[in-house]
């Protein structure tokens, strides 16, 4: 987007979308961490991405193309080169007679716009879409990805040579294609982690894509030394090591993509398994609202996110976004007048003017040795990446009762389960009301593809389940899922979004936990204040057409 800092703060500043003082705070976080403002604003909440793309839109007096769901035609797409697209950020999105509509992030790029002109011979409408969309939108040149998937697969295995020395075979071509294959298609599928799982007579690739594993492609085992030692070879990881886990990153480009590849490397009895797990480091942090946070939940964490000192805890399970969350919290604090500090295991993601530990157990350093030393650190917020044992906890509790904001996980399955957690770490009853200001519990539902949603209702059991859970008017509720297409490869899904219980630690809870309560009885207290159990908020995301019902049954009571 090439619209001046200035020129944006008129348009929000003037439309009364932001506060003067809010968007001029904005603005020198961005400047002073290298960020977009734009991005500032979205993830702090002071204005939507959609708002946001739309006032641009109506500054720049050209269309607004909204492309997060939408599917190009491939006789469209063919119109405008992919290089050319890539190059000057540009979409051919519609055409009709002579005239071509065009999204563009730059809709002022005159260069751009003549060189489409001559290219195609029509008449250009220039459309305003935002970075990411253009993103998404440029990755639909992809579609026939798993049909060139498969050829240079079946190619590199054909051409890969058997019995040959691991190193050399690991550095030549096929191997190297193999590898950047897999990678470049489960980027294109949206994956979160790429596992490649060696059994007796084959490797196994598998993608997980919204939270579920499907199987890839099956490649022949004489394949896997060299393939995995390719893997170990960007890693930096030790090559004769085969019989100890090995941990490692490595960065990769694709077009103009940066992807940041956490790598884990395991013996297993028929070989060594890979879990490569994908962080795109071009993608802006989450905004609370855009993880599915909303109304009083919302409210709740951004009162107490501000505090100078006490403790916010987020549990779940493993895999349900407990980090994610933390992180769009961190980046929400982050500005020049304070001094952040984490201690992590595993640093997920560089965030710019955080100091960030990782853990290192073979030297000693672990949650709590970290969680010391950065008390010794003068920090205002710190984050413990997770609460494991009583020695952490009660240096965190200590850590909050000193005039420290600190942030961290638990392994519990709803709220108030965090209060007995940390009691039977060691931790007082009085010391845990005097710090805690508000326990999060969250999972990860799949979200409906809104591109094919429809209406349906679900079965029989399925309503009399929700009956008997608690009361509510099944005749006037609606229920959605996705009918598959093309957009989220006829799954019905595409993306997840959090669903979440928040508890708020007010006077009269803090009194039940110093007398020791019982959970039932402090969730009784706290949903008469108002706290939203996690299958209401579920039940509000079905409604919303977000999510299914079947989704957030498997994820509240299926557990």
């Amino acid at each position: 987007m090439k619209v001046s800092t200035d020129n944006l703060r008129r348009v929000l500043v003037d439309s009364g979308f932001v506060k003067p003082q809010d968007f001029d705070d904005a603005a020198q976080s961005a400047s002073d961490m290298g960020r977009k403002v734009e991005d500032i604003l979205v993830f702090r909440g002071l204005v939507t991405t959609d708002a946001l793309a739309k006032m641009i839109a109506q500054y720049l007096r050209v269309p607004y193309a909204d492309l997060a769901h939408f599917i190009i035609p491939d006789q469209t797409l063919q119109i405008i080169p992919e290089k050319l697209a890539r190059t000057y950020r540009m979409v051919p999105i519609g055409f009709e007679a002579n005239s071509l509509n065009l999204a563009m992030e730059d809709p002022q790029n005159f260069e751009a716009i003549e060189l489409a002109k001559r290219h195609t011979n029509m008449q250009i409408v220039p459309h305003y879409a935002t970075e990411i969309d253009i993103r998404r939108a440029l990755g639909q040149y992809k579609r026939s990805i798993r049909a060139e998937f498969d050829r240079v697969i079946e190619e590199s295995v054909k051409q890969a040579t058997p019995g040959e020395d691991v190193l050399k075979a690991a550095e030549n071509l096929p191997i190297v294609k193999m590898l950047d294959t897999i990678v470049e298609f489960g980027t294109a599928e949206r994956a979160s982690d790429i596992h490649i799982e060696v059994q007796a007579e084959q490797v196994v690739v598998r993608f997980r894509i919204d939270g579920v594993l499907r199987d890839i492609i099956k490649l022949p085992r004489t394949v896997e030394e060299a393939l995995v030692a390719r893997v170990k070879i960007l890693s930096n990881l030790k090559l004769d090591e085969r019989r100890a886990p090995q941990d490692g990153r490595f960065k990769y480009k694709i077009d103009e993509e940066a992807i940041s590849l956490r790598i884990s490397i395991i013996p297993g009895f028929y070989g060594e398994n890979v879990v490569m797990r994908i962080l795109r480091e071009s993608d802006r942090p989450q905004s609370l609202e855009e993880l599915g946070l909303f109304g009083r939940n919302l409210e709740v964490i951004k009162k107490n996110m501000y505090k100078p000192h006490g403790m916010m805890l987020i549990t779940g399970p493993t895999g349900s976004g407990k980090t994610t969350t933390l992180y769009s919290i961190l980046n929400i604090l982050n500005t020049v007048r304070v001094k952040i500090a984490t201690i992590e295991d595993p640093i997920e993601y560089g965030i710019a003017r955080v100091t960030q530990i990782q853990v290192q157990p073979k030297v000693g350093l672990d949650f709590a040795a970290g969680l010391r030393a950065l008390l010794r650190h003068d920090p205002d917020i710190m984050m413990v990446g997770e609460i494991r044992d009583g020695e952490t906890g009660k240096i965190a509790v200590h850590a909050a009762l000193t005039g420290h904001l600190v942030l961290s996980t638990l392994h519990t399955n709803d709220t108030v389960g965090a209060i007995p957690r940390l009691s039977d770490m060691g931790v007082e009853n009085y010391l845990v009301a005097s710090t805690v200001n508000v326990i999060i519990a969250q999972r990860l539902v799949r979200k409906v593809c809104s591109a094919c949603l429809v209406e349906y209702k679900p079965e029989q059991p399925i309503l009399d389940r929700l009956s008997r859970e608690f009361d509510m008017d099944l005749v006037n509720q609606k229920f959605y899922k996705g009918g598959g297409c093309a957009e989220c490869g006829g799954t019905g899904f595409s993306g997840r979004v959090g669903i979440y219980e928040v508890l708020e630690v007010t006077e009269a809870i803090r009194s039940l936990i110093n007398d020791k309560s019982g959970t039932d009885e402090i969730r009784e207290v706290a949903e008469k204040e108002g706290m939203v159990s996690m299958l209401r908020d579920g039940v509000d995301k079905v409604s919303s057409g977000l999510t299914t019902i079947e989704e957030v049954l498997k994820a509240v009571l299926e557990e």
